[in-house]
């Protein structure tokens, strides 16, 4: 008498390892490296604003909006603290900061309705004139952005527009982001591509440098590719656009052409997790700097190889 032998059974189990091995050898899209914190050196971290990685000098440099002051850290050096400027005072209440190449800060101070512009080695701190920009309502900043010409792109919460000023500081022109709910963004591509965020709508409008759209995207949702509060974006070296979202704690990547790929982190308080996310920054060189609020602290990651 012969046994009947059951071949689906030997194949099931290959096929179980053969998925094991390929998923185990391969390599994260983004894993976390650091976390950069207060200490008895800088004192304890307030609620930080915005971040801008310096590639010549390879700073990062951060405000911190509790303290009134722009915090600066040695990428070379694991990140360690080199100094801050609080301006005598002049920074009461920093969030997003930016630098153009030539070595000019440009910091937003919403409560006053302000961009200032500041020479740290001159210790000058003066207000751009806006008196050119009008508006149904009062000047209200959100994140900036500078493309590869100087060009400063600042967010207008209150007008529901993206204002752009030249390389002199001289007012240019306007970008209506119809329809938007909750502006909150913007960031500029390597091409000149202009990315606008808004939160409450969970939409991203990409535009060319004259101001045309070319792509819109995103919606409010439970999907894994859908948003809850979206509150910052940034561009890789790829062209993939990666969004922050505060609510889900997490970070969702698309394609150039909107389309969801995958997403990394969550809740939590130990490193390389996230709580209540602000604002994410990407430098030339693949590294990720998030602005983990609830946590207090930077959390940097890396993309890997794709």
């Amino acid at each position: 008498m012969h046994r009947k032998i059951n071949f689906a059974i030997p194949v099931l189990i290959l096929t179980l390892i053969m998925s094991a091995t390929a998923f185990c050898s391969s390599k994260e899209p983004v894993k976390y490296l650091t976390s950069i914190t207060g200490n008895s050196e800088i004192g304890h971290f307030g609620l930080l604003g915005g971040l801008f990685f310096d590639e010549n000098k390879k700073r990062l440099y951060s405000t911190d909006t509790t303290n009134g002051r722009i915090l600066a850290f040695d990428f070379n050096d694991k990140f360690k603290y080199i100094s801050e400027f609080t301006g005598g005072g002049a920074l009461t209440l920093p969030t997003s900061i930016v630098k153009d190449s030539r070595g000019r800060f440009f910091v937003a101070e919403p409560v006053k309705g302000q961009i200032l512009a500041i020479d740290i080695g001159k210790k000058s701190v003066k207000p751009i004139d806006l008196s050119t920009v009008s508006g149904a309502n009062p000047f209200y900043p959100g994140n900036m952005a500078i493309d590869s010409e100087d060009r400063l792109y600042i967010v207008d919460k209150a007008n529901k527009r993206i204002i752009v000023f030249d390389s002199n500081l001289q007012f240019e022109r306007q970008i209506p982001v119809k329809g938007s709910h909750g502006l909150m963004d913007v960031k500029v591509d390597a091409q000149g591509r202009i990315y606008a965020l808004s939160a409450i709508d969970g939409s991203i409008c990409v535009y060319n440098r004259e101001g045309n759209l070319l792509l819109k995207f995103g919606t409010r949702g439970t999907g894994k590719d859908e948003f809850d509060f979206p509150t910052s974006l940034a561009m890789d070296r790829k062209g993939l656009i990666y969004v922050m979202d505060q609510h889900k704690n997490k970070v969702l990547v698309f394609n150039n052409k909107g389309r969801f790929l995958y997403a990394f982190s969550q809740l939590g308080w130990r490193e390389g997790r996230l709580h209540r996310p602000s604002f994410i920054h990407i430098n030339s060189s693949g590294r990720i700097f998030i602005v983990d609020r609830a946590n207090t602290r930077i959390s940097v990651f890396e993309i890997g190889n794709r």
